[in-house]
């Protein structure tokens, strides 16, 4: 049973790729890179926090030095939804929205419940967005697709049951692609032009988890600051215009510190803090772009209760619940503002067998910008799903 819904979650992951997708009406600019994407699982969105949660059923995405506490090979696959409403100064409403593969994650244990090592894939950012404007007669459309991803490989060591530790490289990738038709009224043919920026660049990262009292669990995460490079192939009617070129960014460094306390085996909270200064630590060929990036911020807190570890009971009692709120703010400006952003979340786990797999479900609704401040603001809501699975791949026979 547990396989034919895996095989059918994937097909569905497949298929998503070829999917449109849209994104918010912020972050579009010369050198952005589209949306942030919060690297949690859909238990983590659910509950607005996720650095310092520890699960023997679940893999964290957000920190790997959490993954000593799986006893068996573990995978998570996620699939997401989001929607959004955006609105202007003049009353002009606008909806994007975008369905796709959100990260997928594999550990296997090595030494049990001492070394795991993982490798797995996850969205970093997402931009797709269409305008068109006529202006004196000409018809202008812009068309922005794409985004970034992160393939990772990582080691997570415990040296006891209170401090574990992981290392993890990162190949970071992806495309954006900036197409430009200008339709004139007196003409047949458009004037169309495309850019294509391809990016790759090498990262790391290092995080820690601890239990240094009792019931009180702490995480930590350090992604340090890397070189993206970005080829950009034009296609336009000039030879000369063609030719590739490369130009060098650099990706400021991501730092997330989190904290959970559990008041009994069932009920937890826990608090998550992230910051990543774009601000001053985004560069395009060693420059600071002016007045475009602010710096990214985001504090999550929540609650859970998970399920009832009793043989004989309800359906219910085998659920975990989960609720959140958070607050923070978005790497970009707009109007020559910061754009904040706050919202609630929700979470449900349900069982597809006792005690080893389980289906996490999660949905979030937030606001993002002002009018007052940004001429935008925005409604978004978001919809997710993880499968978590948790098998025995080898048995050793005695002779």
């Amino acid at each position: 049973m547990l396989k034919r819904v895996v095989l059918i979650y994937s097909l569905i992951i497949g298929s998503i790729f070829s999917l449109k997708a849209g994104e918010s009406i912020f972050g579009i600019n010369d050198y952005s890179l589209g949306l942030l994407h919060l690297f949690y699982s859909n238990s983590g969105i659910g509950r607005a926090y996720e650095i310092a949660n520890q699960d023997s059923l679940r893999l964290n995405f957000m920190n790997f030095a959490t993954w000593p506490g799986i006893s068996n090979p573990t995978y998570g696959l996620s699939l997401g939804y989001t929607g959004a409403f955006a609105r202007d100064e003049i009353k002009s409403d606008y909806f994007n929205d975008y369905m796709n593969f959100q990260g997928g994650y594999l550990g296997i244990p090595i030494i049990k419940k001492r070394l795991v090592v993982g490798l797995g894939l996850q969205p970093f950012s997402n931009l797709e967005q269409s305008f068109k404007v006529e202006d004196e007669g000409v018809q202008k459309h812009l068309l922005l697709k794409g985004g970034l991803s992160k393939g990772t490989l990582n080691v997570s060591y415990a040296f006891n049951r209170y401090l574990s530790v992981a290392l993890g490289y990162e190949y970071n990738f992806g495309r954006i692609d900036r197409s430009y038709i200008f339709e004139l009224n007196e003409s047949l043919n458009p004037l169309y032009f495309e850019y294509q920026y391809w990016y790759y660049g090498h990262g790391m990262e290092v995080s820690g988890f601890s239990n240094p009292l009792k019931n009180l669990y702490v995480g930590m995460i350090f992604r340090p600051a890397f070189t993206l490079t970005s080829r950009i192939k034009p296609n336009t009617g000039s030879t000369i215009v063609n030719r590739s070129k490369l130009k060098k960014l650099e990706i400021p460094a991501y730092y997330g510190f989190g904290v959970k306390y559990d008041f009994n085996r069932r009920t937890s909270v826990g608090l998550d803090v992230i910051y990543q200064d774009w601000e001053n630590g985004y560069k395009v060929e060693g420059v600071t772009p002016e007045n475009l990036f602010a710096k990214y911020q985001r504090v999550g807190f929540g609650l859970e209760r998970r399920q009832s570890h009793k043989l004989f009971t309800n359906f219910f009692e085998k659920m975990d619940y989960r609720a959140g709120m958070f607050y923070g703010q978005q790497n970009m400006i707009s109007a020559g503002e910061n754009v904040k952003e706050y919202g609630l979340t929700l979470g449900l786990s349900m069982p597809i067998t006792r005690f080893k797999s389980r289906i996490d479900f999660s949905f979030l609704i937030g606001k993002r910008g002002s009018l007052d401040k940004n001429q935008y603001e925005e409604t978004f809501i978001k919809f997710g799903i993880t499968i978590n699975a948790s098998e025995i791949w080898f048995v050793k026979f005695e002779d």
